[in-house]
């Protein structure tokens, strides 16, 4: 008996319903077609994009680390050249659009610390993202980031005065960031689509939460002993990602409008499809 399928369907379905409510809640409140027709079509190509890649397995593990860590720290580095917004750095102009570089390079930043084999190089990259966050400034994903590379760099086996620094260094810059949380005002389809989902019906809102909570879901249930270490360090971060929005003004993952957290979500999940998933194991075994 083949069970091929059924990795990739659990995968793919965790991102579906959050998606379509999105989609529903912005044309519910007619919101601009093209703006919702966007995060679906990002939706889309990103599932279709997993599953192709599927055949070509593995991706993470073919790259050297150090490219992809240099190319992303550029790539946060540029926000800074790019107009902030009432002294706010989160976004790179592509075009007419601006992605939130930060939003979508995370994941894949932590999936590549915990590649790194040497302990300094690995500290070091972690602190200078966490930093990097810090001046943009972006509570959420200090927050998100710094959790994340905790979990990661304590399985290193570093010693135990360098893990109570990293910890107190995570702390500080969570603290310190929401201590100068930004003064940005929400959108309403974006970080206050919630809101929106309120407005249509109190069941309809229920639902749109427990389409957000299935978003980490994957990274809990359907890692692998060998990856279990990465797989929740990226549950985490999404978690918290998510968690941010109860707290700030910061783009709810998916269901508000934004096609960088939906391009760092297949980040994280073409990962854990690619090796991460217990399923995948169990499926070799058949």
């Amino acid at each position: 008996m083949s069970l091929s399928k059924k990795p990739h369907s659990f995968l793919f379905f965790s991102i579906i319903p959050a998606l379509l409510s999105g989609t529903y809640i912005m044309e519910y409140f007619e919101v601009s077609r093209s703006l919702w027709i966007m995060n679906l079509g990002f939706g889309l190509i990103g599932i279709a994009l997993q599953l192709v890649l599927y055949r070509f397995r593995p991706v993470f593990n073919r790259v050297n680390p150090y490219p992809i860590i240099l190319i992303s720290i550029l790539l946060l580095m540029l926000t800074f050249w790019d107009d902030g917004i009432q002294n706010v750095y989160r976004w790179v102009s592509i075009g007419n659009f601006k992605v939130n570089i930060g939003l979508i390079i995370s994941p894949l930043i932590l999936i590549h610390i915990y590649k790194l084999e040497n302990q300094i190089h690995a500290i070091l990259v972690s602190l200078l993202v966490v930093i990097i966050f810090l001046f943009q400034p972006d509570a959420s994903l200090v927050t998100a980031f710094s959790a994340a590379a905790v979990i990661l760099l304590f399985r290193k086996n570093i010693s135990k005065s360098t893990q109570r620094f990293i910890l107190l260094f995570a702390i500080g810059a969570s603290v310190l960031a929401w201590y100068r949380l930004d003064s940005l005002p929400p959108v309403n389809y974006v970080e206050g689509i919630l809101t929106l989902a309120q407005e249509i019906s109190g069941f309809f809102a229920f639902c749109s939460v427990l389409s957000l909570v299935l978003l980490p879901l994957p990274f809990f249930v359907l890692a692998s002993k060998e990856n279990r270490t990465m797989s929740y360090s990226l549950g985490i971060y999404y978690f918290l990602i998510l968690l941010a929005t109860l707290f700030g003004n910061f783009p709810v993952m998916v269901m508000g409008y934004g096609i960088s957290p939906i391009i760092g979500y297949f980040i994280g999940l073409i990962w854990l499809g690619e090796g991460g998933s217990r399923l995948e194991k169990k499926e070799k075994s058949i």
